[in-house]
């Protein structure tokens, strides 16, 4: 589907307020180069570093797109107010919640799409201009440490959801919260009737959608390899979605997304992506889950918003991420 065809138009900017719960705080280091020399020293004049995460880039997004945004996440507290004045200097708002374990420092490797041997010794200067692979180093998120930290989280996630409109729960929860702490997360939002928006995965998505019929969730946005890994591949993927009673989004990187609307009986919707000069994937699919939502709560329709989410993902391919 050409997304010109479906555009958000007459819409006014969306003045709802985004609560973004991410338990998985982190730390992101990128380097780039014009080609990495395995076994060798590399050196670089091309790095940036700062927080990052799931939960982070959509905040980020959100608030690029105008829209009031507060993060949820726990954090060391020697960390909170360095995390806390790069969020604000951003545009958005981090609550967070002192919790003793370190935060994990995640390394992406940007290496330009071009010339030389990988068996040569010479380092070859690192071009912005030039289209580049993505490497991503993820180290696994180590527990909460404090025996307080959910019933912290807990208590926060309360207060902020009074004063929030819509809530997007994304990414894997560090070890320690309690296995069923996003599907009471989600039964609390739908709840207290707030949009309610998960880009989650495996046993962390299926408690969520084993709620009472209420209490699920409004949509689901799993890529297509999460989508696999929670609901296998060998049951048709449309009969897999008409029993879960929600909309689901599945994203598909450079081959667009799949829409599925359970009002409606078009099954699956295939949304193409848009040819761009990509200079760094990370967070793409962050990026698109902010425009997906900041869409919806415009009172866009679901493949309008989709079409939002495909060119918030696209701009931020392009962005020069060093």
């Amino acid at each position: 589907m050409d997304f010109r065809r479906e555009p958000c138009l007459g819409k006014e900017p969306s003045k709802n307020r985004f609560l973004i719960v991410s338990l998985n705080p982190t730390y992101q280091v990128i380097v780039g180069y014009g080609r990495l020399n395995e076994g060798h020293v590399n050196r670089t004049d091309r790095w940036c570093n700062g927080f990052s995460g799931k939960g982070f880039n959509v905040a980020r997004k959100l608030a690029d797109l105008g829209a009031r945004a507060v993060l949820l996440t726990h954090m060391n507290p020697a960390r909170i107010e360095e995390c806390r004045t790069e969020a604000r200097a951003l545009g958005f708002e981090v609550d967070c919640v002192p919790d003793t374990s370190p935060i994990r420092t995640c390394v992406t490797i940007l290496q330009n799409r071009r010339r030389g041997s990988s068996k040569e010794k010479c380092t070859i200067p690192f071009d912005i201009s030039e289209s580049m692979t993505t490497t991503e180093l993820v180290e696994n998120t180590p527990p909460i440490e404090g025996d307080d930290t959910q019933a912290k989280v807990l208590g926060e996630y309360e207060r902020l959801l009074d004063a929030s409109d819509c809530v997007i729960i994304t990414g894997t929860r560090s070890s320690g919260y309690d296995s069923n702490i996003y599907a009471n997360m989600t039964a609390m939002a739908r709840r207290a009737e707030k949009y309610t928006i998960l880009d989650i995965k495996g046993q962390d998505l299926l408690r969520c959608l084993s709620n009472e019929e209420e209490f699920l969730p409004n949509l689901i946005k799993p890529n297509m390899e999460e989508f696999i890994q929670t609901f296998g591949c060998e049951e048709d993927p449309v009969a897999v979605l008409e029993r879960l009673n929600c909309n689901a989004v599945i994203t598909n990187g450079s081959k667009g997304c799949f829409v599925y609307d359970s009002k409606s009986r078009e099954g699956l919707v295939h949304i193409g992506s848009l040819r761009v000069k990509s200079r760094n994937t990370t967070g793409c699919g962050d990026a698109f889950t902010a425009g997906l939502a900041y869409s919806l709560m415009r009172g866009c329709d679901l493949l309008a918003a989709c079409h939002e989410g495909t060119m918030a993902g696209a701009a931020k391919a392009q962005e020069k991420p060093i």
